[in-house]
């Protein structure tokens, strides 16, 4: 009875050291959006847009999923040999697309139809890099449970990203603001963890058999990326999509509306999920099953979310017009329509990593399938209709029963791998 009160407390506190650095990370841009919404036009934010889309996808291929091993192994030996093989994959593909970049910029920006674009390009292979180096290091200070660090990341990456999108934008007048402050942030959160020290047992390479660690944990690359990728192209389509048939003016207002209601999103859940990770993982290799810690954070994620989303539903086109001004109006209508949609995604997202821990990758690669399907659906209704918001409207309707589907599959495989084999 202790032990079980002991383990709660320690993952409460574990979540709200998480939950209070990713609060203060996120108000901070809430605090300062209003005033970079009058700073940048919408065209800006969709040309922003596109170029994370390419980042995150590219990140998908230069890790091919490694750092989502970090967190399984028993000894520190073989996640340094993981950590080897992530860094090798990581410089190849920053590499690649220099290469890339250097002779096809100008056709690459063409294909996504922004001139402007060709110019970013050239931060790319930086990106991708400093990126995919975040990510990895995140999963070591996690496994590593140093919840407390990571917080402090977050914060300084925020304070970064803002003061420089801030400055730039209010001197120089030019988009530049935008990418400058996404790239320093990362740069300066990786910095802060490598002064810190606090992973670097992790970097001792010199017993490390990266073959042996990319064969052990083949899966990520042979699943997990395709389902990624699968993912991204989802969620990407939209954009390019939006872009192309609606203009940048559409893209920006669309893509600011994602980007803004992920930050409610991405404040409680995506701190809910780290901890979650490392106590359902230890619980799965202990127990076989990681069944009450993933109802006792369902439970939680369903009365955090309900609040925060139902507001969203009801006033949403009046919050943007308020705090972001008129011309953000937009946006709100938008993020009125797709409330429900993140609602589901906000309960889905870190439950759906016992996919992971149940070795079901080969089923999150199917539901990937399904939801570049459903995207596509919704893609070919908007532009049949020529209608944006008909398009909101179907992506939003058909991806909330994706998330419920996640919801009631990873349930499922919470109970332990026993009973499923045949799935």
């Amino acid at each position: 009875m202790l032990n079980n009160i002991k383990l709660k407390s320690t993952f409460s506190k574990n979540v709200f050291t998480l939950f209070t650095g990713t609060a203060l990370a996120q108000i901070i841009p809430v605090a300062i959006s209003p005033i970079l919404t009058r700073l940048y036009e919408p065209e800006d934010f969709g040309l922003l847009a596109i170029y994370l889309s390419i980042v995150s996808i590219m990140c998908v291929v230069a890790t091919c999923r490694y750092e989502m091993a970090i967190m399984l192994p028993k000894t520190d030996n073989e996640v340094n040999s993981i950590v080897k093989l992530i860094f090798s994959l990581i410089t190849f593909t920053a590499f690649i697309s220099f290469i890339i970049v250097l002779f096809y910029s100008t056709n690459i920006a063409v294909f996504f139809g922004n001139p402007e674009l060709a110019n970013w390009l050239y931060l790319l292979p930086i990106s991708i890099f400093l990126t995919s180096t975040s990510q990895t290091f995140t999963y070591l200070l996690i496994r590593n449970k140093n919840f407390k660090q990571l917080a402090i990341n977050k914060v300084f990456a925020s304070s970064t990203n803002v003061s420089l999108q801030l400055s730039v934008g209010a001197t120089l007048n030019t988009s530049w603001g935008l990418l400058l402050g996404n790239i320093a942030s990362i740069l300066i959160s990786i910095l802060v963890i490598i002064k810190s020290k606090l992973i670097a047992k992790y970097f001792f390479f010199t017993d490390c058999e990266i073959n042996k660690a990319a064969k052990k944990y083949k899966k990520f690359p042979l699943f997990d990326v395709p389902s990624v990728l699968l993912n991204l192209c989802a969620n990407q389509l939209p954009l390019l999509v939006l872009g192309k048939f609606f203009g940048l003016g559409i893209l920006g207002a669309y893509s600011f509306m994602y980007k803004t209601l992920m930050m409610p999103v991405n404040l409680i859940s995506t701190s809910i999920l780290d901890v979650f990770k490392q106590k359902a993982t230890e619980d799965f290799n202990r127990d076989n099953n990681c069944r009450k810690i993933y109802v006792s954070t369902f439970m939680k994620l369903v009365c955090l979310a309900t609040p925060i989303f139902s507001i969203l539903g009801v006033f949403a086109p009046e919050l943007f017009s308020m705090i972001f001004g008129n011309k953000w109006r937009l946006s709100g209508e938008f993020a009125q329509i797709m409330a429900p949609m993140f609602f589901f995604n906000f309960i889905a997202n870190p439950l759906s990593y016992t996919f992971f821990i149940a070795g079901k990758q080969n089923i999150n690669l199917r539901g990937q399938v399904l939801i570049l399907l459903f995207s596509t659906i919704s893609v070919i209704t908007g532009v049949v209709l020529e209608s944006a918001f008909a398009f909101v409207c179907a992506f939003s309707f058909l991806n909330s029963i994706i998330y419920l589907l996640y919801i009631m599959l990873s349930y499922r495989y919470s109970k332990g791998i026993n009973d499923h084999k045949t799935t």
